[in-house]
């Protein structure tokens, strides 16, 4: 997308998307400058996940075992790799939206990342918890699901937001409104599709949209 557009709609949201997001421009900069701290430190040590990991896997040892060391180490050293590329990318991510709306949360979205930064303990995921199926294959699918659909339906925002300006009586926010978040969903949705198979953290940082989907604005307002 053009910067100067960006720029634009960064600038027109924060002057008057007030009087219809439950946000003031305070805590949509707060938002955005969190994204942005956020996404450089993990761009920046991302890498750290590796040994991290590795060290992890050691201490934790395998499938319940602690005195399994060495399946530990090598579980650690794929669980690094893994994670160490979805940290780097989700910052990457970050970084280039860091003007972007965001869902909600990461809830049952993608696998998620040990702790907030590369360095902490945190508390390590389990795919196997309960399950294959709903502890890996469910959260990846669902990741897959809202990056198609934030980047296929984002468009839907436009009319969605000016119906819903319209009816509290503020078109013009609406038109802007609506520009800031088909531009956010595309961003946010590119970012899904393509790291879905990737972690990722475990919640998000930008201001959250109104709504879960892209077209909710519309159907809600249109009955």
């Amino acid at each position: 997308m053009n910067k100067k557009l960006v720029c634009v709609l960064i600038m027109s949201v924060i002057l008057m998307t007030s009087g219809l997001a439950h946000a003031t421009p305070e805590e949509l900069l707060t938002g955005m400058g969190q994204k942005l701290f956020r996404g450089v430190v993990n761009v920046v040590t991302g890498w750290i996940e590796l040994p991290v990991q590795i060290v992890k896997g050691y201490n934790r040892g395998f499938a319940g075992n602690e005195n399994n060391k060495i399946l530990g180490t090598v579980g650690g050293v794929f669980k690094g790799i893994g994670d160490a590329t979805g940290r780097t990318l989700s910052g990457v991510g970050d970084v280039a939206g860091f003007w972007a709306a965001d869902n909600a949360d990461n809830d049952g979205v993608g696998i998620p990342l040990d702790a907030e930064y590369a360095w902490e303990e945190g508390t390590a995921y389990d795919i196997f918890d309960p399950n294959l199926v709903n502890g890996a294959l469910k959260p990846i699918g669902n990741k897959l699901l809202r990056g198609i659909g934030n980047t296929v339906f984002g468009v839907v925002e436009i009319p969605g937001q000016i119906v819903k300006g319209i009816k509290d009586g503020a078109p013009d926010l609406g038109i802007v409104k609506g520009l800031w978040y088909f531009a956010s969903r595309e961003m946010d949705g590119a970012v899904d599709m393509g790291t879905f198979y990737m972690a990722n953290p475990k919640d998000t940082k930008g201001l959250a949209f109104d709504e879960k989907w892209p077209w909710s604005a519309l159907a809600d307002n249109i009955q």
